[in-house]
């Protein structure tokens, strides 16, 4: 299995779902391209940034040593986990509150990006000053966009969350360039899908958000009380989650197209 974070975030947001997976369940936490610790972005690739993800990401498994493989993605690793599937890399797919949904050029798509604007901003001072995190009411203010409960984020992942923002190349080239943070729509998937969204989301809070996944032959499910990153508000939730979408019967592909 396959597990992909959002942008401007990392691996170590999975921790506390792996913890809760049988052992038969083997999880593999990848770093997307331009993000910290990832592959960085090209800017004179020829390719865009989301494209040069895919890509990656399709390396990533070749690494591994499989052709497909059972993946799960938050946010734009839920866009990312649609496009390896249209490239027929995934067994299956669950999408937890998956970005990309809304509308080029939409008041949707600059309410996000406004959104990250922010929040950069906002992580690049802490990045610099990172002892102000242990102020609980400082951390409430910087996770509240992403979680429902801060105060189930210790201060330690706080800290990763903030250096995660501030480095993150990915990010700063989305928030520079329309082309940056394109996400193609995904015209068809190869593999049994679910879309799970956030009861408490922030993010991605509204119709708007799901437009673009609407010909998808998916199944559609909510989580409650959780935010825009479910798996720190209720990781045990995601887990079961996992559990049930692997060990159910093959299910036809949640696909248009070829």
């Amino acid at each position: 299995m396959l597990l992909l974070h959002g942008m401007g975030c990392g691996p170590w947001v999975w921790r506390e779902v792996v913890a809760g997976l049988p052992a038969h369940i083997t999880a593999t936490a990848a770093v997307i391209a331009g993000h910290r610790e990832g592959t960085r972005l090209a800017r004179l690739s020829g390719r865009t940034a989301p494209e040069q993800m895919v890509d990656d990401l399709e390396r990533q498994i070749d690494e591994l040593g499989v052709d497909r493989l059972h993946i799960v993605g938050n946010s734009l690793g839920g866009w990312l986990a649609l496009r390896l599937a249209e490239r027929r890399r995934a067994l299956s797919v669950l999408c937890l509150a998956p970005a990309g949904g809304w509308r080029p050029g939409s008041l949707g798509e600059r309410m996000v990006v406004s959104r990250f604007v922010v929040g950069h901003r906002v992580a690049r001072r802490l990045h610099r000053q990172p002892g102000l995190l242990a102020n609980p009411q400082v951390r409430r203010a910087v996770l509240s966009p992403v979680v429902q409960d801060p105060r189930r984020v210790t201060l330690a992942d706080a800290q990763h969350f903030v250096h995660d923002m501030a480095e993150c190349q990915a990010l700063r080239a989305a928030l520079g360039s329309a082309g940056a943070r394109q996400l193609n729509a995904v015209l068809f998937v190869d593999a049994p899908v679910t879309i799970a969204w956030s009861t408490e989301d922030r993010v991605l809070s509204g119709p708007w958000a799901r437009e673009g996944f609407q010909h998808l032959a998916a199944e559609q499910l909510e989580i409650p009380r959780a935010g825009h990153v479910p798996m720190l508000d209720v990781p045990d939730v995601v887990a079961g989650l996992i559990r049930e979408r692997i060990s159910a019967p093959p299910a036809q592909a949640g696909a248009t197209g070829p």
